[in-house]
């Protein structure tokens, strides 16, 4: 498949995503169908064959814009690149044959399940749907609907399902990539039946690396443990063909425990010493194999202007050598950790302060994304500083932390 193709992207011929709260997406950035599909409701076959998305490969392959997909379509149509094109480009994916009312076979190529939103961590730009210490505090905050109680589900830990390993097993004949994301994957119980599972019935391959497991697993983890109970994870991740740590990290010190409620900077630290010693960093596109990881760095009000601090901490200690190893990105939700609702006087002041230091940046991915994230930080702001400082002082409050300690912003 060309990733030139205006409209196409391969995940809704080939993948299966869903949330924590069990409702069934094209992909993790992509808007819900009309009819919601929901693994709490439906069967895997009854949704992955369902009118909603037989409509949305007929609309991709007709070169129709499906309305699901705008986040990558506006992406596209603002210069920027987008999921869809990164998609298309994976090589160890196939397009299935494609029935004429646009079914497909149920022989899942990839899998990105949500379990749950079990999560030891309280992101700023996180809620509770994809963070389960997010529970008490939203229920206090009770702002615009932003603590989504899903389908009236007054619930701290959610589930995609009660049975969702055993429902996904059967169709895993021709699986070939895992995402592994939450919550916090690492400490869901459903993910570790599941790697178990992979471990013991995934066939093996004869690969240069020696025999391992013909199976590539991507995770994305905030890297607060890297055991479960006290079973080592390494010791499974290394059976695999391919294995990539997402590690999401968005600041250190101060500004990476305000960021992340919950991370501790030197628990990150020797962890990642830990990880050191089996795996090698990477960029998030090259995933070759054996073991390795990158970074993605989720740019916020919070810490926008610290990004070139943390590059330059990553390279000191050795975690990285050149900046294509982390991936960075922006949250435009909720409203007030988003960039582009700064005041016009911190925006001018950031602008210039990523002028200068953009210079000095060699890898040009690098320049690219950071250039994305001072586009979007300059588009107009949809959210007021009054709103956005009464949120931020009651997330504070609850919090016992203070903004004013790790940034400049003015509220």
């Amino acid at each position: 498949m060309s990733c030139n193709n205006d409209t196409i992207c391969i995940l809704p011929f080939i993948h299966l995503y869903t949330q924590p709260d069990g409702e069934v997406k094209p992909c993790c950035i992509a808007g819900g169908f009309d009819t919601k599909q929901s693994l709490r409701t439906s069967t895997i076959e009854e949704i992955f064959n369902s009118d909603e998305y037989k409509q949305l490969r007929s609309d991709m392959l007709e070169g129709k814009r499906n309305k699901v997909c705008d986040v990558c379509y506006s992406k596209e149509d603002r210069g920027e690149s987008s999921p869809r094109q990164m998609f298309n480009s994976n090589t160890l994916w196939q397009m299935p044959d494609v029935g004429i009312d646009n079914s497909v076979p149920l022989e899942f190529q990839h899998i990105d399940i949500r379990f749950s939103n079990l999560c030891n961590f309280k992101c700023r730009m996180c809620n509770h749907s994809f963070s389960s210490n997010w529970y008490e505090d939203a229920k206090k905050i009770e702002h615009g609907g932003w603590f989504p109680f899903l389908s009236g589900e007054d619930t701290k830990v959610l589930k995609a399902s009660k049975t969702i390993v055993e429902d996904i097993i059967p169709y895993l004949g021709k699986i070939k990539s895992f995402y592994f994301a939450g919550g916090e994957p690492l400490i869901t119980p459903e993910h570790y039946k599941l790697l178990k599972w992979l471990y013991e019935n995934v066939e093996e391959e004869e690969t240069d690396r020696g025999t391992h497991k013909a199976l590539s697993i991507h995770y994305n983890t905030n890297l607060s443990t890297i055991k479960y109970d006290e079973d080592e994870l390494i010791n499974y991740w290394k059976a695999f063909r391919k294995v990539q740590l997402a590690i999401s990290c968005d600041g250190v010190f101060d500004v990476g425990e305000y960021q992340r409620t919950g991370f501790n900077h030197f628990t990150f630290v020797k962890n990642m010493e830990e990880i050191l010693n089996h795996a090698t960093p990477l960029t998030s596109t090259s995933f070759p194999d054996g073991f390795s990881y990158s970074f993605q760095y989720t740019t916020t009000i919070f810490n926008i202007e610290h990004i070139f601090d943390f590059i330059n901490f990553m390279i000191d200690e050795g975690y990285i050598q050149t900046t294509e190893t982390i991936d960075f990105f922006y949250a435009w939700s909720p409203e007030w950790s988003s960039i582009n609702n700064l005041s016009q006087k911190d925006k001018n002041r950031i602008t210039k302060l990523f002028d200068r230091k953009l210079k000095k940046i060699e890898s040009e991915k690098t320049k690219s994304q950071l250039t994305s994230i001072l586009n979007y930080m300059n588009t107009p702001s949809n959210y007021s500083l009054t709103d956005m400082k009464d949120m931020i002082e009651k997330l504070d409050k609850l919090n016992n932390t203070n903004y004013k300690n790790i940034c400049k912003i003015e509220l």
